[in-house]
């Protein structure tokens, strides 16, 4: 049984990535529809305009690039997802009125990049809970969103493959975190941090969303040996 779960995880987060990052906003822009009413009335206007914000990312995470190589190849430049996310509410965030909001909004970014995402908030138990049953109605694979309450936060953030970090909390617990990445072998783990906890303004950089996806070329050969066609021709002259 186990074998099969691991199986079928990784073919629905496989199959996450794996889509455009507009029908990805589609089923998160019906979430979030949902997170706002989980928010006192008072943050219902700064909630819709934080995740309007996040969700007309998805067009540029679809752009496709083309660049011409200089042998005559064809290059295309694109966005996937940089891999496994783990979204923190450190417990200096709990004394905010907007970590909520924060912590929804790391957790859209993250599934809109296209991540696996594990979500860690254990002073807020209880919207983790609704944050993955929003995400669950919504269309998001079950198995692509987890919830780790329970897991010791030294041990996550030591997990293999762990491609990315995004914390809400004080400039201190962000550095705790950053010191503990630091001593974890394996890949490189991005750190993408809330610490403005009144205001939330590192939300509407124009690159947030983009802290949780990485670029990929393709490149195509557009000669049968590899080369380009003109220089051939003049080659052989």
């Amino acid at each position: 049984m186990k074998p099969l779960f691991k199986h079928n995880q990784s073919k629905q987060v496989e199959n996450w990535r794996l889509m455009t990052a507009s029908a990805r906003r589609d089923r998160l822009a019906t979430a979030c529809e949902t997170l706002i009413t989980l928010l006192p009335d008072s943050q219902h206007g700064n909630a819709k305009r934080v995740f309007a914000q996040l969700l007309t990312q998805a067009n540029k995470l679809d752009a496709v690039t083309d660049m011409d190589g200089a042998t005559g190849e064809s290059n295309e430049l694109r966005h996937t997802a940089r891999g496994k996310a783990l979204i923190v509410g450190l417990p200096s965030a709990h004394g905010s009125s907007y970590a909520s909001l924060l912590l929804m909004a790391q957790a859209v970014s993250a599934l809109l990049a296209g991540c696996e995402v594990i979500l860690r908030c254990v002073e807020q138990q209880n919207l983790t809970a609704n944050l993955q049953e929003a995400f669950l109605t919504a269309g998001v694979p079950a198995l692509v969103l987890d919830v780790a309450n329970d897991a010791d936060l030294v041990t996550l953030l030591h997990m293999s493959r762990l491609a990315v970090v995004g914390v809400v909390g004080i400039q201190k617990e962000v550095n705790e975190v950053a010191n503990t990445l630091a001593q974890t072998d394996g890949i490189l783990t991005q750190l993408v941090p809330i610490t403005d906890l009144e205001g939330g303004h590192e939300i509407f950089a124009p690159d947030f969303v983009f802290h949780y996806s990485t670029e990929r070329v393709k490149t195509v050969n557009t000669t049968a040996i590899g080369g380009n066609a003109s220089l051939i021709e003049l080659g052989m002259g």
